[in-house]
């Protein structure tokens, strides 16, 4: 979807509330000509808003994420204390984008259990979409422990089920897939992933993958897709590619727009102290962190150019708005 101005969200309200309006009537409530008003309505199927005559809209709701959830057990050696926090990327991205007053939908597997209860519980409070969430006697919800000493990790044990998703829910999956402008999914998420490269090409879906590889998005060929924008850490950038100097984004332009010349749609690149480079097919430039903000996580980041992206921005301002509100 592509940026919107007051006047197309203004046109957009009207013909919500009535379809049928005439272009002549929707110039006299905007008191403009009726040609100008002809000019925005263009401009709105161009842009995907209006999907065909008789003002057709593209109702598609916000964000869908799709992760684990889990319970987060760690234990300190050195001060012998014990913490209790609900974790997982699902989690953590519907949580981040709740705090945005965005309300998005999460899709995952919780279990019929006291930490499945109060998983659910932690993210209704939070202001995220349960409605979508698989509650299963049958499963066990995850649980990770982790146990350090001082800043060291001794080592971590983590307590997973595979769950086997039925016809229903796989069509409630693809229902959902259809309906949302922009998904942001969880790479360890197997059996979401499969399949998901064709589903994102019928459902023009922009989509970001969190947790995986720059490697691993290339071997899967989701780095072919248009719909697809990536986020990563300079470090993982260096790891897979190397052609830059650690530090100055500027040196790393011919590595991203090499990678975005494979056919995403973006590559965002998190600097922590310095910003963030932003490549598409048509530019690579450097978008400079507040120097009292800092750039945010690679999280933050891919969460807040999902709410940009779902409120109509283009890449550019939507990266920037993240920014803002890392």
């Amino acid at each position: 979807m592509a940026y919107l101005t007051k006047r197309e969200k203004e046109i957009l309200a009207h013909l919500k509330k009535d379809p049928t309006i005439s272009q002549e009537e929707l110039a006299k409530k905007l008191q403009i000509t009726r040609s100008a008003a002809a000019v925005h309505i263009s401009n709105l199927m161009r842009k995907g808003f209006i999907l065909g005559r008789g003002y057709i809209l593209d109702e598609r709701s916000g964000i869908l994420i799709a992760g684990k959830a889990w319970l987060e057990i760690s234990a300190q050696v050195e001060d012998s204390t014990i913490d209790l926090s609900c974790g997982g990327i699902g989690f953590l991205m519907a949580t981040e984008l709740a705090k945005h007053q965005l309300k998005p939908t999460l899709f995952t597997v919780l279990g019929k259990d006291d930490v499945g209860d109060h998983i659910y519980q932690q993210l209704q409070e939070n202001g995220v979409n349960v409605q979508h969430i698989i509650r299963s006697h049958s499963y066990s919800t995850h649980k990770r422990l982790i146990v350090r000493n001082g800043a060291s990790e001794l080592y971590q044990i983590a307590a997973a089920n595979v769950y086997n998703f039925s016809e229903d829910e796989k069509k409630n999956w693809d229902d959902l897939l259809h309906s949302a402008k922009v998904l942001l999914i969880d790479s360890s998420f197997e059996q979401l992933i499969e399949g998901l490269f064709e589903q994102i090409k019928e459902y023009n879906l922009f989509t970001s993958i969190i947790g995986a590889s720059l490697n691993w998005s290339i071997e899967k060929g989701f780095t072919r897709l248009p719909q697809v924008f990536l986020v990563c850490d300079e470090n993982e950038l260096y790891n897979f590619a190397g052609g830059f100097q650690l530090g100055l984004p500027e040196t790393s332009f011919p590595v991203c727009q090499k990678i975005a010349d494979h056919g995403l749609a973006a590559l965002v690149v998190v600097f922590p102290q310095q910003g963030v480079v932003l490549s598409t097919k048509k530019e690579t430039l450097f978008l400079p962190a507040s120097p009292l903000k800092g750039t945010g996580t690679v999280m933050g980041i891919a969460t807040g150019i999902a709410g940009g992206l779902a409120a109509g921005y283009g890449f550019r301002q939507a990266t920037r708005r993240a920014m803002g509100k890392s």
